[in-house]
């Protein structure tokens, strides 16, 4: 019978010019002085390292089965935290009335994989995540016999977050891209490469200001 997995989260920041380019040009409008600015919240690659909270003991061989001991829990967890602060972004406005995130998410495992961001304040807490309705899954990546990844689904995200949303995010700091990947019906023959593939995620940000006449 497998195990659950239990982990904590590991905090790193890094920011990149990417994943903005292609950002909506508008978000919504009124009859006010409604500005907008776009700017990268961070990109991260999730994989069997203590940098994504995975303990790499995990990855020694079981001599009773001749397999990592990760292989016997169901579900590994990983986790990537990232600075995220509303200050920022209010300072020079008198009010954010919309705020768009924008998600780009490559999975590298040839496992299925379900993504969620949440959104956490100073005592570690979740206010609200991106998804609403719950993780995102994406389907496993191809792979060939030796190991190598040949195609990596991807999904793309905008994800609107109204007035309402934005009020459970006024305490927030930072925000915490969580990675699930199943062992259930992984090609045992790939299990040796595991420790070199990965989950890429890119998170865009922007916000539509209302600022005083």
């Amino acid at each position: 019978m497998k195990r659950v997995f239990l982990f904590l989260p590991f905090i790193v920041t890094i920011f990149f010019p990417s994943c903005l380019s292609d950002m909506p040009d508008s978000i919504s409008s009124d009859s006010g002085l409604n500005p907008s600015i776009a700017f990268p919240l961070g990109k991260t690659s999730v994989g069997l390292n203590s940098v994504s909270g995975f303990n790499e003991a995990l990855l020694e061989t079981n001599p009773l089965t001749n397999e990592p001991y990760w292989v016997e829990f169901e579900q590994i967890p990983l986790s990537y935290s990232m600075q995220f602060n509303m200050g920022d972004i209010y300072q020079n406005s008198e009010e954010v009335v919309e705020l768009l995130f924008r998600l780009n998410i490559y999975n590298g495992f040839p496992a299925n994989v379900q993504v969620q961001v949440y959104f956490l304040d100073y005592s570690g807490f979740a206010t609200d995540s991106v998804f609403s309705d719950g993780p995102l899954g994406l389907n496993p990546a191809t792979a060939k016999d030796n190991g190598e990844i040949t195609s990596k689904p991807h999904e793309q995200k905008d994800i609107l977050f109204n007035s309402e949303r934005i009020d459970n995010l006024q305490f927030v700091d930072r925000v915490m891209v969580s990675v699930v990947f199943s062992t259930e019906g992984i090609d045992k023959d790939l299990v040796e490469y595991y420790d070199d593939y990965l989950v890429d995620v890119q998170i865009g940000v922007k916000a539509n200001l209302k600022f005083g006449l």
